[in-house]
């Protein structure tokens, strides 16, 4: 079974002829998973034709695609009355979701101007998201993080430019190494899942090994990560100090949509919780900062999230528009 992130964006690179043997595969099977799954990839593949975006994507407008899709739709001839299936509007935002992107991160389309030879991908603070890179490496976003890669990206060196934090899944391909620069560090890899923290607001940059490894470089310094290890990189004093990790996921959780926290104070959550909600946190006292608190709650609204807080007794809240107070009880 495959997620909507995971499917979504497949289905795309089907279209557009982009697809590998073993990614269309993943969409066949996904097909005749279900006579819903099959709908749903008919509709999509209808607005697709309409729009033209398969004969030039530089100017395709997914608005005016639905458009002319109703249109064609209202213009067929026959002895049934053909209506717009209302499937296709329901999965419309989906696509438009997924067409939000640039253009050439899907279609490999260039730009032919000096000054962008490069896409970006931005995640603002209360999102997250995830995409499909034109080799078909998986990368997930957080809050507040951007990437950008290279418009010639399958040739060579897989480069790539990260400010904030994602997790990457890499396809291998022992040919063209890929490589992240993050801030002060270079992260290069065959082919490996990992998370990479790189904020420029924050002390320290550091990647999480999942599977593979790792060669972390920097100006002084240069070493290779094992799985289940986690490697921090001092802004301060450039030196970087690995650690083991028993358990990984308040590491890499986030890209399911579950923050973990594990004994750890509500001024070391802070951050996090304002890219997460886009909102400012506020502690009216030092003692409310330092109180500690352990568990997993799935990514829903602030509200329920500041609440599970309040149900300590040493922790109360006041909520000011996207202002949120924590103060001693």
């Amino acid at each position: 079974m495959y997620s909507d992130n995971e499917i979504h964006p497949l289905i795309i690179r089907f279209f557009s002829e982009k697809i590998n043997n073993d990614e269309r595969k993943i969409v066949e099977d996904w097909i005749n998973e279900s006579p819903e799954n099959k709908k749903f990839f008919n509709d999509l593949r209808e607005i697709w034709l309409a729009s033209g975006a398969n004969q030039n994507a530089d100017s395709y407008h997914l608005e005016e695609a639905i458009e002319k899709f109703k249109r064609q739709i209202r213009g067929r001839k026959g002895s049934r009355i053909v209506r717009l299936r209302t499937s296709a509007l329901k999965y419309a935002a989906i696509f438009a979701l997924i067409l939000a992107l640039p253009v050439s991160f899907y279609f490999g389309s260039r730009i032919n101007t000096s000054n962008n030879l490069q896409t970006t991908i931005s995640c603002e603070n209360g999102d997250r998201t995830n995409i499909t890179l034109p080799d078909g490496s998986q990368v997930w976003l957080n809050s507040g993080s951007q990437l950008i890669f290279d418009n010639n990206f399958k040739k060579g060196v897989r480069q790539t430019y990260l400010k904030g934090e994602a997790y990457f899944s890499v396809k291998k391909d022992s040919k063209n190494p890929f490589v992240v620069n993050a801030s002060d560090i270079n992260v290069e890899v065959l082919g490996t899942e990992f998370n990479l923290k790189a904020y420029s607001d924050e002390k320290n940059i550091s990647a999480t090994l999942v599977s593979g490894s790792l060669k972390v470089s920097s100006e002084t310094q240069q070493t290779v990560i094992k799985p289940g290890q986690k490697l921090v990189f001092s802004k301060e004093n450039k030196k970087m100090g690995l650690t083991e990790l028993s358990d990984l996921s308040p590491e890499v959780e986030w890209k399911n949509g579950r923050f973990v926290f594990v004994n750890e104070s509500l001024a070391e959550m802070e951050q996090r919780l304002e890219r997460w909600f886009d909102v400012e946190i506020k502690f009216a006292d030092e003692q409310v900062k330092q109180r500690r608190f352990s568990g997993t709650i799935d990514r829903e609204s602030i509200l329920e999230v500041i609440a599970y807080f309040g149900y300590s007794p040493f922790v109360g809240y006041r909520i000011d528009g996207n202002v949120i107070t924590m103060y001693s009880k």
